[in-house]
């Protein structure tokens, strides 16, 4: 694995670094199946523009009353044709994008399908090949209790909660994006307004996924660790096996308490930044700024936001776990490291304290030999140590010693 990916390990990994592992381990079993993935994102985006048209057809409606009594409609006579009655015109407006969302929901939803699933299998059985043909010693030592939970359990929260997932964040994140674009147009300052509330939103949405994150680890290790139990007592006859955890219910219970307060406390700031631009809008209209149809297409969307925002918010804080599943199953996807190449041994410097020549050798030896020997090889005594006693066929020699260049 890269470097930035294997930054930061354990508890010390980002939901960043956790989302990027799982993405590096999974995305080999994805790759096949991104068309579908591309479908899906063209479909939301047909599904979000027709949910961005049907306010229109309301501010239509509140213009045509109003052109009655004198106010100037420019663009509805621009975009309905002169022949027939308005109203019919955009009564087929809304049954044609009535079927068109009905439509372009269906192919999504089923490209959401087709991409996840396969992915999930393939990552499954791909990983089950691996860790059965790998001789690597890091597979093989481990704990047979964790892969079971992982490849098992993981895989199966992940091709049910990775559909939900994409399904509403690709098409109410859209919609809500479309929605600011158009406040925008509308005016600047709606659309500031509405953009300041959703940063809130999203950032206390954030906090809570993190948190879901880090409650989700603890309760899958804590089924590693049971299910590692179960199947060591499995193969010791006479003992009883715990099926079940009887702890296991309390990490789910507090996940779905932060899903929940996460989501209220969203959908309050949410709630409350609707207020404003609606109050905003009123005010604009009041002081001529916007008209009576612009006041009605932003409650339009006010209204319409209701859903949407609480879907992504409560999303948001589903995507910690979600994350924790896939970068569970991820690691076991990814080979292990091959094994480092010992050093080279370096060459052992040679000892101070050699064998001793006899002194009988030492008269053979040439004069020329002998001044390349270090004194500690011919005495025996370690370098920058003088001996108590020299040998004598040194004292002897040493006159032709001296006498050599």
């Amino acid at each position: 694995m890269s470097g930035t990916v294997r930054e930061g390990t354990g508890s010390q990994r980002t939901l960043r670094q956790r989302l990027a592992a799982a993405f590096h381990g999974l995305g080999p079993y994805a790759r096949p199946y991104r068309r579908q993935l591309a479908v899906a994102v063209m479909a939301s985006a047909v599904v979000s523009l027709a949910q961005l048209a049907f306010p229109w057809l309301l501010k239509g409606t509140v213009d045509l009353a109003l052109a009655r009594h004198g106010h100037r409609t420019h663009w509805l006579t621009a975009v309905l044709p002169s022949v027939g009655s308005p109203v019919a015109w955009l009564g087929g407006a809304f049954v044609v994008l009535s079927l068109v969302l009905a439509v372009s929901e269906y192919w999504q939803r089923l490209a959401v399908s087709r991409f996840v699933v396969p992915t999930i299998d393939d990552a499954r059985v791909g990983i089950f090949t691996r860790l059965i043909s790998s001789s690597s010693p890091e597979d093989l030592a481990r704990d047979p209790g964790d892969v079971l939970t992982r490849v098992v359990g993981d895989s199966a929260r992940l091709r049910v909660g990775l559909r939900g997932l994409l399904t509403h964040l690709l098409q109410h994140g859209l919609f809500i994006v479309g929605v600011f674009v158009v406040l925008t147009v509308l005016d600047l300052r709606l659309g500031m307004v509405y953009l300041l509330g959703l940063l809130v939103a999203l950032t206390i949405a954030g906090r809570g996924a993190v948190r879901t994150a880090a409650m989700a680890r603890r309760a899958r290790r804590r089924e590693s660790k049971h299910a590692a139990r179960n199947l060591a007592a499995a193969r010791e006859p006479g003992v009883a096996l715990v099926v079940k955890d009887p702890d296991r219910d309390r990490p789910v219970a507090a996940i779905t308490q932060v899903k929940g307060l996460t989501a209220c406390a969203v959908q309050g700031v949410l709630a409350l930044t609707a207020c404003a631009v609606l109050l905003l809008a009123v005010h604009f209209a009041r002081s001529g700024q916007l008209q009576a149809g612009d006041v009605a297409l932003v409650s339009a969307y006010l209204l319409m936001l209701n859903y949407p925002t609480t879907r992504v918010g409560r999303q948001i804080t589903r995507l910690g776990p979600q994350i924790t599943s896939a970068e569970r199953l991820a690691r076991l996807a990814e080979p292990p490291p091959p094994p480092v190449a010992p050093a080279a041994a370096e060459p052992a410097a040679p000892t101070a304290v050699l064998t001793v020549m006899p002194a009988a050798m030492l008269t053979a030896v040439p004069a020329a030999v002998l001044t390349a020997v270090p004194t500690a090889v011919l005495t025996g005594v370690p370098t920058g140590e003088q001996p108590q006693e020299r040998p004598a066929c040194l004292d002897a020699r040493a006159p032709e010693l001296a006498a050599q260049p």
